[in-house]
């Protein structure tokens, strides 16, 4: 300081100086700091000239407001302040505009003698417009805001004042100026405004917030995402006839990593299923399935057990297993109108300009309009180039290095996936590979059936079940859970591509009950092999029969006629009559029993009879008469 020439004066061990000769930098800081700990009274509080500051419209207060604050600021620094120091904080603080030292000084002088707690309505500026609002009906004003919700969002709000004003005068409604109306209109909050232009559902896909989701915690193969779309491409099957197919897409959503694709003509569940299984057996079985409610996803063959859907609802009667049951993957259905959640719908917008838009699909791509219609201009391309042209973008797709996505810090979706299959080893996690019987049940369809007195199954003009599997299914003719034909609901799982091929049958529970069930096959209605056929069925029967009867061992006819003679013996002995009984005695509950009387004898039936009849449990005519 005093390299500075500041001037000190001595004070006991200290020095003293002033305020405003420390530097800039000290002076402002000590003024700001010291600004913290002052507090001002509010003194008492002015009721009235509350009431009049409610009263004034919203910018006037928000005004008011602001120059209260500065002026608390501008009384705490106290007089002794430079005005370079007091403008300094209170432009840091509110900034420049509207604050001059003129403006300073006018508050300041509008604020003597007032206690801080009536500071705002103190210095509410002077309302000069005038105080009478322009006659508006109501009914006009509800009109106005009614044509803008039925019209499209981008009309103009001069023409729906123009028709309110002509409506108007038929009605005799009180219409004002074009501005007045506009600066109603703007004082609506901002949710009424784009309620009015937008609707109810828009305005709440505008006001959602959304939710951030943590990928990094997210092992590879723990979530999928499925999905289908149908492509900018119109493909020749085979057929002469351009078609535009629909690509399903398997994506891990941990790496953003496409697993797999398949191009069907439609989106079913016969491709969905055969899109799971090579996906399953090329990168291993993934633990939960992330996808909309499409009845391609949603159906039996798909998401066949699961306990709900939002497509059917919960599930009722005999569920047939789908190939998510069968695998053991988890099925989690996005909510209705929230499809755009999944990790697939973002990924295929990029696929659709970087690989349908391109120069391979020249004279096939017509656009990315849903309804567009092949022309004459359309040159379809054939399906196998064209599935050879989308892998070649999938990879591409996994292989490009730079990824900036959550987690991905650089690599590639490839590179993720096999650092997450690496992690989820290290984690005691390893993938599930599906065995040859689970992909070959994977792909069968389940369908709920009866089995017949003759122990067969008959689903769609094919019957099925002979003498191997006769046993199995005759428990399951009657008893448990019948439907209204009389016979126990089981599920029978066939081939698709061969229904010649043997079946399976579970219970309705979905336990296994037995395989290899063949199927009947007809023979013409001359040809001696249905004779001979029916011979081996007969024999098969006599074979059942005859090792039932072994294996229940009967009694040979000597040893059982001796079983016999000892039961007529025994049903005998059961015949003899018991013997008498002893005299029961009633229990007592009451004082200690005295010594009874001796009573004297008698040879009279009846007073032998009225005297018994006292004791509670005696028959004294059976001892009597010997019984």
């Amino acid at each position: 300081m005093r390299r500075e020439d500041i001037p000190l004066e001595p004070y006991k061990n200290s020095y003293l100086v002033a305020v405003q000769d420390l530097p800039d930098c000290l002076r402002f800081s000590l003024l700001n700091a010291e600004l913290e700990h002052l507090h001002l009274s509010p003194g008492t509080y002015d009721a009235a000239a509350h009431e009049a500051f409610f009263e004034a419209s919203p910018s006037r207060r928000d005004r008011a407001e602001r120059r209260a604050a500065v002026a608390r600021v501008l009384v705490a620094l106290g007089p002794g302040v430079r005005w370079s120091d007091r403008l300094r904080i209170v432009h840091e603080k509110f900034g420049a505009k509207g604050l001059s030292k003129p403006c300073l000084r006018e508050i300041l002088r509008r604020v003597e003698g007032i206690d801080p707690i009536n500071f705002a309505p103190a210095l509410l500026d002077e309302y000069k417009g005038t105080t009478k609002r322009a006659e508006f009906t109501d009914e006009a004003w509800r009109f106005f805001l009614t044509q803008i919700r039925d019209a499209a969002p981008e009309w103009p709000l001069a023409e729906a004042w123009r028709r309110t004003r002509d409506a108007g005068r038929e009605l005799g409604w009180k219409v004002p100026p074009y501005i007045t109306v506009y600066r109603r209109w703007m004082e609506l909050s901002e949710v009424q405004k784009l309620h009015a232009r937008q609707g109810t559902a828009e305005t709440a896909k505008n006001l959602s917030i959304p939710v951030q989701r943590d990928k990094t915690s997210l092992l590879a193969l723990d979530v999928v995402s499925l999905d289908g779309r149908e492509i900018d491409v119109f493909v020749d099957w085979g057929d002469g006839k351009a078609v535009r197919p629909v690509m399903l897409v398997l994506v891990d959503v941990s790496s953003n990593a496409v697993l797999d694709f398949e191009l069907a003509p439609s989106e079913n569940a016969t491709a969905t299923v055969r899109l799971i299984k090579r996906a399953c057996a090329n990168h291993g079985i993934f633990d939960k399935l992330y996808t909309d409610n499409g009845s391609a996803f949603a159906g039996h063959k798909v998401a066949g057990g699961t306990p709900h859907r939002f497509r059917n609802g919960v599930a009722k009667g005999v569920q047939p297993m789908g190939i998510c049951e069968v695998l053991g993957i988890d099925v989690q259905f996005a909510l209705p109108g929230n499809a755009q959640a999944k990790i697939a719908e973002r990924l295929y917008a990029i696929m659709s300009r970087s690989d349908d838009d391109g120069p391979d699909f020249k004279g096939a791509h017509t656009g990315h309009k849903p309804g567009a219609r092949p022309n004459s201009e359309t040159n379809p391309i054939p399906v196998d180039e064209c599935k050879a042209l989308l892998a070649r973008g999938v990879r591409r797709l996994n292989r490009e290095e730079g990824r900036r996505n959550q987690g991905a810090q650089g690599r590639s979706y490839d590179q993720v996936l096999r650092d997450g299959l690496t992690k989820r080893a290290e984690l005691g996690r390893p993938v599930r590979y599906p065995t040859k019987d689970q992909l070959y049940r994977a792909g069968l369809i389940w369908t709920p059936a009866t089995v017949d007195r003759n122990t067969q199954i008959k689903v769609d003009h094919w019957t099925y079940g002979g003498p191997e599997t006769q046993e199995a299914l005759a428990p399951y003719r009657r008893g448990g859970a019948k439907n209204l034909k009389g016979g126990t609901k089981i599920l029978l799982a066939r081939d698709p591509d061969d229904l010649s091929a043997p079946a399976i049958a579970y219970d309705a529970e979905r336990n296994f009950i037995c395989d290899q069930i063949e199927p009947v096959r007809r023979g013409d209605y001359n040809s001696s092999d249905g004779i001979r056929e029916a011979a081996r069925n007969r024999k098969a029967a006599r074979d059942a029969a005859r090792k039932a009867e072994e294996a229940n061992a009967y009694l040979e006819d000597a040893e059982y006629l001796r079983a016999k003679a000892a039961l007529d013996a025994a049903s005998r002995e059961d015949d003899m009559p018991p013997p008498a009984p002893g005299k029961v005695v009633g229990a007592r509950f009451g004082g200690p029993l005295k010594a009874a009387k001796p009573k004297p004898e008698t040879d009279n039936e009846a007073e032998v009879l009225k005297q018994f009849d006292r004791v509670t449990g005696f028959d004294p005519v059976r001892v009597l008469r010997g019984q």
